[in-house]
């Protein structure tokens, strides 16, 4: 199931048990348990971004500031700010890393980098050739992830004006950043390999499967992400919501229609509840052909810079 990302699929039964009896599952769960997990390294002006972004007393310019020492990152959030996802009400064109940071908000811009930094390592990592390409898998399902909660969360709106809670530039996030504990991880399998110990890697990988929601809520809260990004890691609701539509619904129903577009087997096994928005929404893109489905989830991601 590689349209699915990677925390979403259900893995084998009979390999799922074997990987949850390994010492090395014992290993990376005692690590969240006891908040040793390492976290993904990602650069220090991202560090940077996290740390002023959590103070009360940050302006502006002082997040403008740290993205000038990253020629790339400060690329491609001027590129966000001129996007219609995080600019849509908006036809000036944005030249300057200090006007985009006031377009996108703080938030958004820490979002934006921290998402930018995982796609890259993700991309980019350096273990072995198995583990590689998982990462790389995972990069690709959460950019189609991603997309097509951010395209679902478009049409929602269009449909019920009241949607006002739902954004569809966080929804973005939100799946960019889901299964981010996959890394963490990945990279404690190969520390572990390093040492000696060998546990087969399809084994290996059902335990992935098996601690990525809670390495990600892990991760992200310790770097300060809201419920609304935990929630969807975790796969469940972690709190009482009054409202119609969450970003956990949004994220069920991508799943929900990637699975039908895919023609996945096990979509008889997965229910979603949806609102009259959220119906309408899902046939209209169920019914999309693939060449103007993937039009439409690519010029979303791609136009954000991502």
């Amino acid at each position: 199931m590689d349209h699915l990302s990677l925390f979403w699929v259900n893995p084998n039964r009979d390999k799922y048990l074997k990987a949850i009896e390994s010492d090395f599952f014992h290993r990376v769960y005692r690590s969240i348990k006891d908040n040793t997990l390492e976290l993904p390294p990602i650069p220090d002006v991202v560090l940077k971004l996290q740390q002023v972004c959590h103070s009360p007393n940050t302006r502006v310019r002082d997040v403008s500031a740290l993205l000038l020492d990253d020629a790339t990152l400060a690329a491609a959030v001027i590129r966000s700010a001129n996007s219609a996802v995080f600019s849509p009400r908006t036809n000036r064109p944005c030249h300057d890393i200090n006007m985009a940071v006031s377009r996108l908000g703080i938030q958004r811009v820490l979002g934006l980098a921290t998402a930018h930094a995982i796609q890259s390592l993700k991309n980019n990592s350096h273990f072995s050739k198995e583990c590689n390409a998982l990462l790389k898998q995972s990069a690709l399902a959460s950019r189609e992830f991603a997309s097509t909660m951010a395209l679902l969360c478009q049409k929602v709106k269009s449909y019920d004006d009241d949607m006002i809670a739902l954004e569809v530039e966080k929804a973005l996030l939100i799946g960019l950043l889901a299964d981010i504990g996959i890394y963490s991880a990945i990279k404690a399998y190969q520390e572990y390999s390093d040492e000696g110990n060998y546990l087969d890697f399809e084994i290996a990988s059902h335990v992935f499967y098996s601690v990525s929601k809670e390495a990600s809520r892990f991760i992200l809260k310790n770097w300060g992400f809201d419920a609304d990004f935990i929630e969807v890691s975790l796969n469940r609701r972690i709190r009482k919501s009054t409202e119609d539509v969450t970003y956990l619904d949004v994220a069920k129903m991508a799943n929900h229609l990637l699975m039908f577009r895919a023609k996945d087997e096990d979509i008889d096994e997965h229910e979603v509840e949806i609102t009259l928005a959220g119906a309408e929404a899902l046939y209209e893109l169920s019914n999309l052909n693939e060449r103007e489905f993937r039009h439409q989830i690519n010029n979303i991601v791609n136009n954000c810079g991502f």
